[in-house]
């Protein structure tokens, strides 16, 4: 038997109890509306692994300069401040998350003097924000010293973190990914200062569970 087309049939026939097949037009519809939703969300995802990268290479950049100046405190080596050279009798990195700062001190002739102060949310860092993503320094405010030429007196420490009243082995800080609507933050990167190894290590999140970090690169 020959089947004619219904000019009155629906092109949705489950909305009147019609048969149950689709047509071709429908198909064609519905593979229009799945691959738009495809576009949609994988610009999305591309977005999100794009500020991922970038917001890498902000902690990257962070690490870099204060891992220089780490490297200058434990070999007692010069800094050049502005116009002249100066030998440090300390070495000092502080964190304040309260500020969004990480300043690289230096104490001479019993003077505290700012070497170079880093701005994490500024604009004056690379990568460290744009118009979709902000990173944030968290947790603790500590001062890691260095302290030149007392490695010959067993009664002092040469390399300690305080933490005001506190003077601890270890302590890490973190830095948050956050939107720029501070609708969502993860935790995207972390520094451990230690004692027992003289080192400020770095580690970055390998993979996410919603934002929380479950793997670590170290």
């Amino acid at each position: 038997m020959v089947k004619y087309w219904n000019s009155n049939r629906s092109i949705f026939p489950f909305f009147r109890g019609s048969p149950k097949w689709f047509t071709l037009i429908e198909l064609i519809i519905v593979m229009m509306i799945i691959g738009i939703l495809f576009m949609a969300f994988r610009w999305y995802f591309e977005i999100r692994d794009r500020n991922s990268l970038y917001g890498q290479a902000c902690i990257e950049t962070i690490y870099g300069q204060l891992n220089n100046f780490l490297h200058a405190g434990l070999s007692s080596k010069s800094i050049y401040d502005w116009t002249t050279t100066v030998y440090p009798d300390k070495y000092i990195i502080r964190f304040q998350p309260l500020n969004q700062l990480i300043e690289l001190k230096y104490i001479s002739g019993g003077i505290e003097e700012t070497y170079s102060s880093i701005v994490v949310t500024g604009n004056n860092l690379s990568y460290c924000n744009s118009n979709s993503y902000i990173i944030k320094i968290t947790w603790d405010a500590y001062d890691l010293w260095i302290n030149k030429g007392l490695k010959e007196n067993d009664a002092m420490q040469f390399f300690y973190i305080s933490g005001g009243t506190n003077i601890v082995s270890t302590w890490a800080n973190s830095f948050l990914l956050c939107s720029t609507a501070w609708t969502r933050c993860k935790t995207m990167a972390r520094f451990e200062s230690d004692t027992r190894t003289i080192s400020l290590k770095k580690q970055i999140c390998l993979n996410f569970s919603g934002d929380n970090c479950i793997e670590w690169d170290n």
